[in-house]
């Protein structure tokens, strides 16, 4: 293959330790009105060595939301997909159905900003993130999760007969699916089951919203946030949520661990939620996380230097990994 040293670092590493493309492969990049300029530096670095076609979209209008009907055809014909989109179609039918046909590798690139290419996440060695990611695996399951935070979060679910789900931050393998430069391990927890308080003091990826400067705290009962308080950003939060007019957004849907050390809090949502010693907790849609809650909307939310207990074990303890 033609020379990438050339290459910003962080492209590099999308096209080789990330998804291992080969040359002769097929590359789709996806992108929409407002996230124009990263879907076109990614095609104009992508077709110098690879069949590469770009479409572009209006945006959806969120994360999880379906998109267009060309678009979900074209997933089901590449190698590999980049989505360079305002909100995540990680949650999509149409993802998840092109992954399931044993041939596309989707990289989600949502909610990118230039200096992601530059700096931070995407220049980890990817290797050693995904052994961090493998190590922990084996011990983030059980039956009961117990979540504290200096913030005030003090939150146990069950996650009984749930299994982790992994993003190493590679898709190399057909039907893999990754959002690069996050890196965690991810437990949904059993419907139902969610009892305490979240105080999220890191960010919430979100157009309106990204890094909380007033924590906002959610009561949770029986697997559902049931009072949203704060200041500024806790009504924003509220008023969202409100306009789906629809409980199930309110679901408790993932517990996912950041597990990638050059990560920084940023306002930008792969960074945030692969942020090492915080966990995004996810409300919405658990659909692939072993749930039957199909909602309109999957939204991550950081908490900052948490503790993660499960059946009596400190999985990480103040922001430090203990396994």
């Amino acid at each position: 293959m033609k020379n990438m040293n050339d290459l910003p670092l962080g492209i590099k590493q999308l096209f080789t330790s990330i998804t291992h493309l080969k040359e002769g492969e097929k590359v789709l990049i996806i992108t929409d009105d407002d996230k124009r300029e990263i879907g076109e530096f990614v095609y104009e670095h992508a077709k110098r060595f690879f069949e590469t076609s770009m479409i572009v979209m209006p945006p959806t209008e969120g994360h999880g939301a379906e998109p267009t009907e060309a678009v979900t055809a074209a997933l089901n014909n590449c190698d590999v997909a980049f989505g360079a989109t305002t909100y995540s179609l990680y949650h999509t039918k149409a993802r998840l159905s092109a992954s399931k046909n044993g041939r596309l590798r989707w990289i989600g690139l949502q909610d990118y900003a230039l200096h992601m290419f530059e700096e931070g996440g995407l220049t980890a060695d990817f290797d050693e993130v995904t052994r961090v990611v493998n190590r922990v695996a084996p011990f983030y399951k059980g039956n009961t999760f117990t979540l504290t935070a200096p913030g005030g979060t003090h939150m146990v679910c069950s996650i009984e007969g749930r299994e982790p789900v992994l993003d190493h931050g590679t898709a190399t393998v057909p039907g893999s699916a990754s959002f690069p430069p996050n890196a965690e391990v991810a437990l949904g927890p059993v419907e139902g089951t969610a009892n305490g308080v979240l105080v999220f003091d890191g960010s919430i990826p979100h157009p309106l919203l990204n890094l909380i400067e007033e924590p906002i705290t959610c009561t949770v009962k029986e697997g559902f946030i049931t009072e949203i308080t704060g200041g500024r950003e806790a009504d924003i939060l509220r008023k969202m949520l409100a306009e789906f007019n629809d409980p199930t957004v309110y679901n408790i849907a993932e517990l996912g661990l950041g597990l990638n050390k050059e990560n920084f809090l940023c306002g930008h949502m792969a960074p945030d939620e692969g942020s090492f010693g915080n966990i995004h907790i996810g409300i919405g849609k658990n659909l692939n996380f072993g749930g039957h809650v199909d909602s309109p909307l999957h939204l991550d939310m950081i908490i900052k230097t948490v503790t993660c207990n499960i059946d009596g074990r400190d999985i990480m303890k103040d922001g430090a990994l203990l396994v």
